[in-house]
């Protein structure tokens, strides 16, 4: 529980640094300023909790680091080939920027160095894309909320990867706010090959908000095939498909489908296709719904759609998805804070729900896992007899899945207002175009 605390701790802290930092002048300064205190926000609080725990502590990195991230660095560096030689549930690539990294420090610490520096650059990136669609006021304080997120900061600390995924996302949303939708896929690409089958899950929206469509899909799908076809022909073969094989067979908590186990543990096999056929119906809704929103722009305005389709779709995976660990939040974090900063009002309610959000981010999987939830199902674990322990559990994971709808909703509106807002706008110049020829 002491590790569970820490974090809580942790979360609240940072949290309320940024609260009190929206208040101050700060926000005022001159861009360039405001961006290297941003910087400081995020970078400094890492850099000592880096020092303290890894180097002054001689802690270890937990979650995947040791038990994945560091033997597939090292296999790679004695000459073996991912996929043919050993088995990984990432992208063919991503053995090799683990090779990089283990090569320049061989401990699991310089995966958290790394993902600290990685989170620095989506901040930078994210400001400027938001900048291009949002009021400066309003990029300025979800800047900084991003900055101070508990949740960035602790998955930054554990050395995941969630933080590659997150910034080739806001590399790709601030090139297509430039409207350089090759640059955009070119770094979804880079992503896709050396991250996840994650990456994967924005592909519809990003060519959906592209004025390109179709640069923006060649220079995504090609790079991503030539290297797939460059280890087939190494000998991985079908080993390729194991990532969606190994990932399609695990659970996470902090979802509907974990918490619907209380009822539909008992179809048995069944429970699985129910709940695939539920997250692919959830994505492929919200992807056609998004797409419907973008039709009504102009394909040079499609872009002010992504930031706030981006936390729609993040928000609907994390919900529906069997596998959805809060980490995965960390992908569209900036987006998910913008959908708040920008669709309510009060500032202390918006400061006390980003508070309680972190909190419940960082607490809930450390407490699935300290409980040994992980290697039993919901319904199973109830039967155990620990009621009390599981019962508190679940309220803490059903106030989290209410904090996914909230924000859902939130996106929805954000999309809404932007889709309006530009349609209004079209229609006011298409009616002032017309009195001028009368």
């Amino acid at each position: 529980m002491v590790v569970v605390l820490f974090k809580v701790g942790l979360a609240l802290a940072v949290g309320l640094l940024g609260a009190w930092t929206v208040r101050t002048r700060i926000m005022d300064m001159p861009e360039r300023q405001f961006r290297l205190a941003a910087l400081a926000l995020q970078l400094v609080p890492a850099l000592l909790l880096f020092v303290a725990l890894y180097v002054v502590g001689h802690q270890e990195p937990t979650s995947d680091v040791p038990s994945y991230y560091i033997p597939a660095a090292r296999a790679t560096l004695a000459g073996k080939l991912p996929f043919r030689d050993f088995m990984v549930s990432y992208a063919p690539g991503f053995p090799y920027v683990g090779a990089v990294l283990a090569s320049v420090w061989n401990s699991g610490k310089v995966f958290a160095l790394f993902a600290i520096l990685v989170n620095a650059a989506a901040l930078l990136w994210w400001h400027s894309a938001a900048g291009t669609c949002f009021s400066a006021r309003a990029t300025r304080e979800c800047t900084v909320l991003f900055a101070t997120s508990g949740h960035v900061l602790v998955q930054a600390l554990l050395g995941t990867s969630q933080a590659w995924v997150g910034a080739g996302l806001a590399a790709s949303a601030l090139l297509m706010s430039r409207r350089q939708e090759t640059g955009a896929g070119l770094v979804q690409a880079a992503a896709a090959c050396t991250t996840k089958v994650l990456a994967h899950l924005f592909w519809p929206l990003l060519w959906i908000c592209a004025q390109h469509r179709s640069r923006w899909l060649l220079a995504a799908a090609v790079p991503t095939a030539l290297l797939y076809c460059v280890f087939v022909t190494m000998g991985a073969g079908s080993a390729l498909l194991y990532p969606l094989r190994f990932e399609g067979n695990l659970i996470s908590s902090g979802n509907l489908p974990y918490l619907l186990d209380l009822i539909l543990g008992a179809a048995g096999h069944l429970e699985r296709a129910v709940d695939d056929g539920l997250a692919l119906a959830a994505l492929a809704a919200a992807t056609g719904w998004l797409y419907l929103k973008a039709s009504t722009l102009p394909p040079r305005d499609r872009h002010t759609l992504l930031l706030v389709g981006l936390a729609c779709t993040g928000l609907v995976f994390m919900l529906f998805s069997k596998k959805s660990f809060t980490g995965y939040l960390l992908f569209v974090m900036y987006p998910v804070v913008l959908a708040i900063v920008t669709n309510t009002t009060g500032s202390w309610a918006r400061v006390g729900f980003l508070l309680f959000f972190n909190a419940a981010l960082v607490a809930e999987p450390t407490l699935w896992f300290r409980l040994q939830g992980d290697n039993i199902s919901l319904r199973a674990w109830f039967a155990t007899g620990s009621a009390a322990t599981v019962v508190g559990f679940v309220l803490l994971d059903v106030a989290l899945v209410a904090c996914y709808v909230y924000l859902g909703w939130l996106s929805v509106r954000g999309v809404d207002r932007i889709a309006d807002g530009a349609s209004a706008s079209t229609n006011a110049s298409q009616s002032a175009t017309a009195c001028s020829l009368v």
